[in-house]
């Protein structure tokens, strides 16, 4: 459970993952593999009427559009909440604000994502619309010893920072227009993801690289993809999961943790959506022409190969736990 000290935001553990696999390596390119790769990937936190809210993290796909998980929004702002984007790591950052409501919506939940169920990946997705350049934000400088509090600060204290600290500069215009990732798509058809994957994790603005070095594979029967937990833990959901050649996969959702009969003991797979046929129709409908905008490649053949497992030990796993009342 985190808590940023700005005194208007408050930050909750929102159930995130972290993911990266490591499978077979098809290249030496190594796209993402140091946090400076990442600037399309922000931390963001959720304000309510109550004051409470949660952090989770969201990619950017568009000029104006994000993705992130859907259970990171979808009871928090069931009656309106404010987004705040944290777009640098420095001593000094801008929070980017997106007010979302019923007449205004800002943030859109793919229709058959069901938080009745216990385990939702195959469709915890939503998109958000946010105008980055011209949103209103919020100037501030992090705790140091002497300044214990996040404190407040005016644009033009913010402007005269950047002048100052080229290497801040930098990120601030690469925060503004970052590199987007193009969507790797994949057909309905359970495949061993044959790259590198990794994801950032974002945490009061530092950032950190976590490479998986285990397979990881996309299961028809369940609609996502899953691999071993290599250290996820709460604040990441709604990451993108980025192949080591650039492509997004998919996003951080949630993690399970399954007995294994054989070493009986029990054994955490983290699990990731993936941009299938469901995901990137409700996208098209959504986002309208901006969807066309969007570089997208085909997952088959170049970007999988034949999944040697049956996967049927996770499979009964997330059957149990949906039947459970």
């Amino acid at each position: 459970m985190l808590k940023k000290l700005l005194p208007f935001l408050f930050l909750l553990c929102v159930c995130p993952l972290l993911a990266q696999v490591s499978v077979l390596s098809v290249t030496d390119e190594d796209k993402h593999s140091q946090k400076e790769d990442f600037w399309h990937t922000f931390e963001y936190f959720i304000l309510t009427e109550s004051g409470n809210g949660g952090k989770c993290q969201a990619t950017r796909v568009a000029k104006n559009w994000f993705v992130t998980a859907a259970h990171c929004v979808v009871n928090r702002c069931e009656k309106g909440c404010t987004l705040q984007i944290d777009l640098l790591e420095q001593p000094v950052s801008v929070l980017i604000q997106a007010k979302h409501t019923d007449k205004k919506p800002i943030i859109f939940i793919h229709p058959k994502y069901n938080d009745k169920e216990r385990i939702v990946v195959a469709h915890d997705f939503a998109l958000l619309h946010v105008d980055v350049a011209n949103a209103p934000a919020v100037y501030y400088s992090r705790p140091t010893k002497a300044q214990p509090r996040n404190k407040g600060i005016s644009r033009t204290a913010f402007q005269n920072y950047l002048k100052q600290n080229p290497t801040a500069q930098r990120e601030f215009n690469r925060a503004l227009r970052p590199d987007l990732p193009p969507l790797l798509m994949f057909d309905n058809v359970t495949k061993r993801i044959d790259r590198k994957l990794s994801v950032v994790s974002i945490f009061d603005g530092k950032r950190g690289i976590l490479q998986n070095p285990n397979p990881s594979d996309y299961v028809k029967e369940l609609g996502f993809a899953y691999t071993k937990n290599f250290g996820v833990r709460e604040g990441m959901s709604g990451s993108g999961v980025m192949t080591n050649t650039g492509e997004l996969a998919g996003i951080i959702s949630s993690y399970l943790s399954v007995k294994t009969p054989a070493q009986n003991k029990n054994e955490q797979y983290f699990m990731f959506t993936v941009f299938n046929s469901e995901l990137t129709s409700f996208m098209e409908e959504v986002m309208g022409s901006d969807y066309y905008k969007i570089d997208r490649k085909d997952a088959t053949p170049n970007y999988v190969t034949r999944s040697p497992k049956n996967h049927q030990e996770i499979i009964e796993a997330v059957q149990k736990m949906n039947s459970k009342k």
